[in-house]
Order: structure tokens, then sequence, then C-alpha cells
């Protein structure tokens, strides 16, 4: 469900949406309700799969719908990541155009450990009624939040598995005199190492709110 009363709420860029549960015992002809907030759609639907909601039942936003196959990806993995793995430290969600929506969460499963950080951002294409959703890895909390206040910057990607392997491998069949070539300096994609400088200001848009 989206909620609107957010907007007004005295606290800027609040999750809008809202996931509820309902459970319907017909014998005591008694019912129960829980609800939860969330900033991204595919977050609020894997709450409910985690209560028995069927993946296969959830359409898209109508008439507002994913932009790409990379969305698509994302989504899935938000829908499917289960209960404990992915721990939201911070979300903001803009009520004005270009409605970006971030969110900070520590990935306990990550696949490389100096990066547990992820950085979810979504983007609405208002010209086409679509929807990006795009991820980044960060070492720390600090380093992604950092990266909030541009958030037209490139999100900084992990070096993929066979990338690693291959540097590694390459690093020990070195000679003592010849070059070092260590896994981190060779992975290619953008690996934050230290947090960078702050950005100046951004041009906020949560005074308008």
């Amino acid at each position: 469900m989206l909620d609107t009363a957010t907007v007004w709420h005295a606290v800027p860029g609040l999750a809008s949406l809202r996931a509820v549960h309902v459970e319907r015992d017909l014998a005591d002809r008694v019912f129960k309700v829980a609800s939860a907030p969330f900033p991204l759609e595919a977050m609020a639907q894997g709450w409910l799969v985690e209560r028995g909601a069927d993946p296969a039942a959830f359409t898209s936003r109508t008439p507002i719908g994913p932009a790409d196959e990379e969305t698509r990806r994302i989504e899935e993995l938000l829908r499917g990541a289960g209960p404990g793995r992915l721990a939201v430290h911070e979300d903001y969600t803009y009520s004005t155009e270009p409605y970006d929506i971030w969110v900070i969460a520590t990935d306990t499963r990550a696949e490389d450990p100096r990066l547990p950080v992820r950085v979810f951002h979504e983007r609405r294409q208002v010209d086409d009624d679509t929807y990006t959703l795009r991820e980044g890895h960060f070492p720390t909390v600090a380093a992604a939040r950092t990266w909030t206040q541009d958030p037209d910057a490139p999100l900084p990607q992990r070096s993929s598995p066979s990338a690693r392997a291959a540097a590694a491998a390459r690093a020990s069949t070195c000679t003592a005199t010849g070059p070092v070539v260590s896994a981190a300096s060779a992975a290619g994609p953008i690996v934050p190492r230290t947090e960078p400088a702050a950005p100046p200001p951004r041009p906020t848009r949560r005074a308008a709110l």
C-alpha cells in the first residue's frame, strides 16, 4: 500500500510503502493484521513472502513498471533475500522529481567481505512511467552515506570472483624482481578503499518537503 501521509510527517524522507499481512481464522471468525513500512516495493514483497505469500502472485506497479532486466534482477534479490540477510541502516524517499529512493544495508552474506555494505538506488523515469533500480558496494556505512549526497554519481561495483582469481594467479607467478599485482589493484571496477572526501553540498530536495 502507498502511504501518502508520509509527506506530511515532521521527519522528511520516510518510507512511503507499507506491506500488510492479514491472517484470517474462519472457524473463530477473527483476524490478525500486521504491517511494516518499506522504502522499496520488492523489500515489502519479500516481507510478505516470509509470511507465506506466493512470489509468483506479485505484479508490477500499475502503470509504473521496471525499466530493464537489471532492475528485475535486483528486485528478485530483494524479494528472495530472506530473514536476516539485509540489515537496513538508513533509507530516504524523495517526494519530488526525480523521486529517488535509496537504501543503505549490510549484506550478511556478501560475496566480497571487503564490501559488505550495499546501496540500493531507485529512480523514476517520469517520461515513460518506468523506474530503474541499481546497487552499489561499499566497505563501510560511512562511505555509502557519502555517496547518497550525490545520487547522480556512479555506484561502485565489486569485482567478479573470476577477476579476483585471475588477479591472484598473476600475483603468484610474479618473480621477486617483477611487478607485484594484487587482487585489489587488478579488480577492474571501482572498489572504494578509503572513505572519499565529502562532495559539495547537494542542492537537496529535502527542504522542499
